[in-house]
């Protein structure tokens, strides 16, 4: 089976957990037998695959679907939508979209309408859990049988990783607290600084910053004064997985998330970890190694990272929440999916 996958073009000239997905879903279905690519639009046609798997409903990626469609194509979507969008979320936007288009002769149509667009072309859809399914069926009147859930995965690396790498690159005393992700205010870089204030603690931001986050940046390394450690990007990989190893404590109390990779990877490098309440994962994360915050509860913030500096999990338990969750089962999961959508078994 050949398979093409796509996404909308940008994705790749930035860094994050969406394109990280990409790339680690194509390998892994190379892994179990698939012949998997990134399909380049400029050079080749569609039909050179047996099915089509676009990555997100937005951004244009519903022109995508359309085609594939056109050309007879099966189409599976991973929609990668970030929480909350309510029911009522979707009634609002489906108003607006209305008056939008009749206010334009139906010239125009909104962020809204693509997005369902791509959504209801797409022969089958997959979530990251049942936080995302929900809204697709609350938000945007997706039936429910048209949804599988599939997780992310986590590489090798991380459940296999240790400090080393990390210690004998960088000079940063214990205890620290480690923050990846982009610089902006959606991950809340920012907020966390402002939670640990009063802390003996140490605060390592690793991620990119352009140009459109200097401020925010800037404001942070103000505020952090001498405890604040800004790495950069560090690439994803060995790299990024000792610095988790490393770390006393990983908090990322973002504005809201996907499926968190970091938070998934930090708990395979066996860390506990302190998470945003708006995430698309569908299973509990035990207390004891993980304690989910409002990004603008700060104290929720400073109490959780409290706690496991002074409570530090049993080695091995933090670890042991997400064993199973490795890309090869990923991959398994999602050529059954596709096995089913071209014998049209799957009920879409």
């Amino acid at each position: 089976m050949r398979v093409g996958i796509l996404s909308y073009p940008m994705l790749h000239q930035t860094s994050g957990g969406l394109r990280m997905k990409v790339w680690r879903t194509v390998d892994a279905l190379n892994g179990c037998g698939v012949e998997a690519r990134l399909v380049d639009p400029v050079r080749e046609r569609l039909t050179s695959y047996d099915l089509i798997h676009v990555f997100a409903p937005y951004n244009g990626n519903h022109r995508v679907v359309m085609q594939a469609k056109s050309d007879g194509l099966p189409v599976v979507m991973s929609t990668i939508l970030n929480p909350p969008f309510s029911k009522w979320d979707g009634r609002r936007a489906r108003l607006l979209s209305r008056i939008v288009s009749r206010l334009t002769s139906w010239e125009v149509t909104t962020n809204y309408q693509d997005i369902v667009m791509g959504l209801n072309s797409a022969d089958h859809l997959i979530a990251l859990g049942n936080v995302e399914r929900e809204m697709l069926i609350k938000g945007y009147g997706i039936p429910m049988e048209k949804i599988s859930i599939v997780p992310n995965g986590i590489g090798p690396e991380f459940f296999e990783s240790t400090p080393d790498l990390f210690e004998n690159a960088y000079s940063v005393q214990h205890p620290f607290v480690l923050h990846t992700g982009f610089i902006g205010d959606v991950k809340n870089q920012l907020g966390l600084i402002r939670a640990l204030k009063h802390v003996d603690v140490r605060i390592v931001l690793v991620g990119y910053s352009g140009n459109a986050s200097k401020d925010y940046l800037a404001a942070c390394l103000s505020e952090g004064g001498a405890r604040l450690h800004y790495l950069g990007e560090l690439a994803h990989g060995p790299a990024i997985a000792s610095a988790y190893a490393a770390a006393d404590v990983v908090a990322i109390p973002s504005r809201h998330e996907g499926m968190p990779n970091s938070i998934l990877e930090a708990l395979a490098a066996d860390k506990p970890v302190v998470l945003t309440k708006n995430h698309s994962m569908d299973f509990e994360l035990p207390f004891e190694v993980a304690r989910e915050v409002d990004a603008d509860d700060l104290a929720a913030i400073d109490e959780g990272v409290r706690w496991f500096l002074s409570n530090p999990p049993a080695k091995g338990r933090a670890r042991s929440v997400v064993t199973a969750m490795t890309w090869d089962r990923v991959a398994a999961q999602l050529v059954e999916i596709y096995r089913l959508v071209r014998t049209r078994e799957c009920p879409c």
